[in-house]
């Protein structure tokens, strides 16, 4: 079964590549462009979200002709962040035609403490102790229980 060129869908997603990174592609359905008529230049804006759910815009691109999908470098990280296609009318109103899902960036610093690995006695079974739960123990790493079942 082959895919098809496009799903004649309006759609707009946002992907986190790194901490710094943000992907983003789109699709506008033949009716959208349509109604577009090449009379509008599209807009591709980037906002980060406040905790009351809006955002502010933080990045505007004017998009080329024919790209259906742009990289944003050095956006923040332990943000989130969503997108909304659209353009300008006459009077400078934007108009937004499709808004993507909300991301969220990592973190970049390390976390402070201790991480606490479970001791195996194989790759796939807890270490028991009398009451036949699984024991944690700290100090082993993945490879270190692998190498020892």
């Amino acid at each position: 079964m082959e895919l098809p060129p496009c799903y004649n869908e309006n759609r707009l997603v946002l992907m986190v590549q790194e901490p710094a990174v943000i992907f983003s592609y789109w699709e506008l359905s033949r009716e959208q462009w349509e109604s577009l008529r090449g009379e509008h230049f599209l807009f591709l804006r980037l906002y980060i979200s406040a905790s009351s759910g809006e955002g502010a815009s933080w990045r505007e691109i004017s998009l080329p002709p024919f790209t259906d999908n742009w990289y944003f470098r050095d956006v923040l990280p332990e943000q989130s962040y969503y997108a909304e296609i659209g353009y300008y009318g006459p009077e400078g109103e934007f108009y937004p035609l499709v808004r993507s899902n909300r991301v969220t960036t990592p973190r970049t610093r390390k976390v402070a403490g201790v991480a606490r690995f479970l001791k195996a006695d194989s790759p796939f079974q807890l270490t028991t102790g009398e009451d036949g739960e699984g024991v944690p123990e700290e100090g082993y790493s993945s490879a270190d229980l692998w190498s020892r079942s």
